[in-house]
């Protein structure tokens, strides 16, 4: 039968470290459930895994320097490569259980093997190969979703107790795993610069992979970057408010790897552990597959400005009220929609990677397309179905709702405008829209009438994201908007309107892709900021 074992220790979604502490900066609760015995000296050999490429096409991994179990390690190399150990420290690298225990949560590991005591890693190591079971997540009394993963102490003092390490000299890490879910690499900083920072962990996603083949991500100590909404904690010293991925390496207590998504199960696998190579810190490390994929690069959504919106932190609804005045913040609504020209009768269509007609009404379940790819990603297949005109299929967001769940203008000029982080090889146009295609045009004009005589989608004021094969970002102010297409269209004087003022009565913001019958592409929509100055 197999085992579970639970671990009285959490934290906050995607932010899971050891328990609190108020005894010093740093030190750990001692660490129960450890699986592991002892490390071999092995080195590995690279893995065989799909392995993310560099700009410049090499791409060398050392992707089992620091653990191979198929080498026959058991725990990890912390020595390799790392500074001196602080005085009277011994190397730690055993695996250990961490789940929300702690925070309310009963959320746990199903091991692959049957355990023979707590020191048993060498059984499960031995069953597949790495550190590998099924991650059992469950809310009980929590209120964001449960989590639950392993990681390892770099080392410890005389009494048992983790202690910092300098790890810089790793100049970041490789790993190859396989997961249903996307996990999160955290590090950890000890208890009580941890609580300091409010469980803000340096941290980086990883795409989940499809069955039985694992891939290999690699990541610079700069890429680690704290949560998007780490920007609100006060009282934080100022050392630590940037290049916290650099300066958690200087002084890491411990590294995780951790899965917080929807109560279920979740298998994974975590197949070896390495570091970078000198070539591979100076270089910006991006994907060499396609978009969709939502492969690793150098730069994380969460460099940029993602206070509306995180999908690598797996947020699934835009925050339109950030910045609302009273009268309109408690309507901020958010949530993704689509629309396509089947609705006027073309063909054009999304994939949505197949999370369409899951209910009666053939809705589209958008938390589980941000829980694929950490983004909004579709193929798009543009096609007129015999149309007229040029064919097109839009998705976006809603800014408010009233009471009956309608659509209503609401003022987010004080955004300044919006930040956009994206990978995509079509282009897309983002538009501002001060009425709706969902509601009517009266209700949700609001005194600002607008006929639909003449009905074109481009007419509002408009921005457009280019092509990018990298994940890239981009920053709009409300004054980029404009109207490119409204002097094609009858009647246009009628509908014009700057993207200042479109911006003070603002309904919807929509990606459109348009263009030619036959026309496809792929795109990711990372998260989404404001341009406040």
């Amino acid at each position: 039968m197999n085992k579970k074992l639970y671990m009285a220790c959490g934290a906050v979604a995607l932010a899971v470290t050891a328990c609190s502490d108020d005894n010093g900066i740093v030190g750990t609760s001692t660490e129960p459930n450890t699986v592991a015995f002892g490390s071999s000296s092995s080195v590995a050999e690279n893995s065989s895994s799909s392995v993310d490429g560099s700009s410049s096409g090499s791409f060398e991994t050392r992707d089992g320097d620091l653990w191979n179990p198929s080498a026959g390690d058991f725990s990890v190399n912390i020595a390799r490569y790392a500074a001196m150990l602080p005085a009277g420290a011994e190397a730690d690298g055993h695996w250990v259980l961490k789940t929300d225990a702690e925070k309310g949560g009963t959320s746990s590991v199903v091991w692959a093997a049957d355990l023979v005591g707590t020191q048993d890693e060498r059984t499960v190591v031995e069953s597949c190969d790495g550190i590998c079971g099924t991650v059992s997540l469950a809310k009980y009394s929590l209120t964001y979703n449960p989590f639950a993963g392993v990681g390892f102490a770099l080392a410890k003092d005389g009494e048992g107790k983790p202690v910092p390490v300098d790890v810089t000299g790793w100049s970041g890490v490789c790993i190859t795993y396989e997961s249903e879910a996307a996990p999160a690499l955290e590090l950890d900083l000890g208890d009580s610069l941890n609580a300091l920072l409010d469980y803000a962990l340096p941290a980086v996603a990883l795409p989940k992979t499809k069955a039985a083949e694992p891939v290999t991500k690699c990541h610079k100590w700069s890429d680690f970057k704290y949560p998007a909404w780490f920007v609100s904690v006060a009282g934080v010293p100022e050392y630590w408010l940037e290049n916290s991925g650099e300066k958690a390496a200087k002084q890491l207590i411990a590294f995780r790897f951790m899965i917080s998504a929807s109560a279920g199960e979740y298998k994974f696998n975590i197949k070896s552990l390495g570091t970078l190579t000198e070539s591979q810190a100076s270089q910006e490390i991006v994907s060499s597959s396609s978009v969709i994929d939502n492969s690793s690069s150098s730069v994380s959504a969460s460099t940029f400005n993602a206070d509306l919106w995180n999908g690598a932190a797996g947020e699934t609804t835009v925050k339109t009220g950030l910045y609302a005045g009273e009268s309109w913040k408690a309507k901020q609504y958010g949530k993704w929609y689509d629309y396509t020209d089947k609705n006027e009768g073309g063909s054009s269509s999304f994939s949505w990677w197949n999370y369409q007609s899951l209910d009666d009404y053939e809705s589209i379940y958008f938390e589980y397309v941000v829980d694929y790819c950490k983004g909004m990603c579709s193929d798009v297949v543009l096609d007129n179905g015999g149309l007229e005109r040029d064919p097109f299929a839009l998705f976006g967001f809603q800014l408010a709702h009233n009471d009956s769940g309608i659509a209503v203008p609401v003022d987010v000029s004080n955004w300044g405008g919006i930040c956009v982080t994206y990978s995509t090889d079509i282009p897309i146009t983002l538009d501002l829209d001060p009425v709706s295609l969902e509601v009517d045009f009266d209700t949700a004009s609001s005194g600002f009438y607008v006929e639909d005589d003449g009905f074109d989608i481009y007419k509002w004021p408009s921005v457009v994201l280019p092509t990018s094969s990298a994940e890239t970002s981009k920053c709009f102010a409300w004054s980029d908007f404009k109207q490119t297409d409204l002097d094609n269209m009858p009647n246009g004087e009628k509908f014009k309107i700057s993207g200042e003022e479109a911006a003070k009565r603002a309904v919807t913001m929509r990606f459109i892709i348009k263009g030619k019958n036959g026309d496809q592409g792929k795109f990711n929509i990372k998260a989404l900021g404001t341009n406040r100055n």
